[in-house]
């Protein structure tokens, strides 16, 4: 009995030795890879990238070809790119106009009253109280400056990011955005740095239970982001409030330093008519689209990365939905190919920088 107690334990001695070893191995050769197939790029004539960029910009949305495209998207990466500083200004100034991120973002105390009416992002019949208990929960003010932030990064969950090597890129921008609360151990290709992080409500339905039984397996997820804010549209879905709510008393009851907020459904709504008025038309904006318009606003150059929203690559090869699954999301509620268009726009006039592939 005792020699096949040994017996066993050398042998899962031997099995968690092997694997970690094959871990600390895949570790070093992703670490090697991103050194090696770094390269100069082949840039494309002058020319040629202004008649690319001239075919984007004038292309309505409704004419567009994915095809064409993506083929031009591919072509753009080779074209040197520079934030042109009044483009930028000027969509600032619009979007400031009609949301104002800085202020308006989040549900706070300055933009809050105890017995206000919060009407619901999506159902306008339904309204919230914010009551005292409400009230206690929100930050004092927006924990965003007036001041810009020099240059931003906004991570999206895409599967072009594998084996793109952009972490290191993406750690050296002054603030990085990121959603849905996604795996962090790809740090060669999406970096280490979160300051901002998104959390879908379906993911504590689906994930956690509704945070109703253990939660200690949540928040050692948070972990990975401290201290970065956690934003979740507890406003948007009447069936969204009371899960919001229970992140703020898990956070508190474990006594996390960690950092909550609730998008205001008013921006929200504000910033879906602001798009609409540009011509796209969808059941609601991804969040992606949400934190790329409000890094527009604080950030004075913006690179967004992991947003190819098609199932084959730059390449033409598959790639997963996800960089860390395929999960596909349900069909008809966002316009993701759409939204791809405006990026690509904004992209073509120096408005905000579109990474896609390898970074070098």
């Amino acid at each position: 009995m005792a020699f096949r107690r040994c017996r066993f334990l050398y042998l899962f001695m031997f099995l968690f030795f092997v694997a970690f070893y094959g871990f600390i191995t895949s570790i070093q050769e992703r670490a090697h890879y991103c050194i090696i197939t770094q390269g100069q790029i082949r840039w494309l004539p002058g020319r040629t990238c202004q008649n690319i960029k001239k075919s984007v910009i004038r292309t309505p949305l409704q004419k567009y070809k994915l095809n064409d495209l993506m083929k031009q998207v591919k072509s753009l990466q080779r074209c040197p790119w520079s934030v042109n500083t009044k483009a930028m200004k000027a969509i600032r100034s619009e979007l400031r106009a009609c949301c104002n991120a800085s202020h308006n973002l989040l549900v706070t105390k300055a933009n809050t009253h105890i017995g206000e009416n919060i009407t619901y992002e999506t159902q306008r019949d339904r309204n919230i109280v914010i009551t005292e208990k409400i009230y206690k929960m929100l930050p004092e003010v927006s924990p965003f400056r007036e001041k810009l932030y020099r240059r931003c990064a906004v991570v999206g969950n895409g599967g072009s990011l594998l084996n793109s090597c952009c972490g290191s890129e993406i750690d050296q921008a002054d603030f990085v955005f990121r959603f849905n609360l996604p795996p962090m151990n790809y740090s060669y290709d999406i970096g280490r740095k979160t300051d901002l992080v998104t959390a879908n409500p379906s993911i504590l339905h689906n994930s956690y239970s509704k945070l109703n039984a253990q939660r200690k397996p949540f928040m050692d997820l948070l972990k990975v982001y401290e201290p970065a804010l956690i934003v979740i549209p507890a406003f948007s879905f009447p069936s969204s409030t009371d899960v919001s709510f229970r992140v703020f008393y898990t956070l508190q009851d474990f006594e996390s330093q960690q950092k909550l907020a609730f998008f205001h459904p008013d921006y929200l709504m504000k910033l879906a008519l602001y798009w609409k008025d540009k011509g796209l038309t969808a059941r609601r904006l991804s969040s992606g689209l949400m934190i790329v318009s409000t890094a527009l606003e604080l950030c004075e150059e913006v690179t967004l990365y992991g947003f190819w929203p098609f199932s084959r690559g730059a390449t033409g090869k598959p790639i997963p939905h996800h960089y860390y699954d395929n999960r596909i999301p349900k069909p008809g509620f966002h316009a993701m190919p759409d939204e791809f268009f405006f990026y690509t726009k904004m992209h073509s006039k120096e408005i905000l920088k579109l990474r896609i592939g390898r970074c070098f």
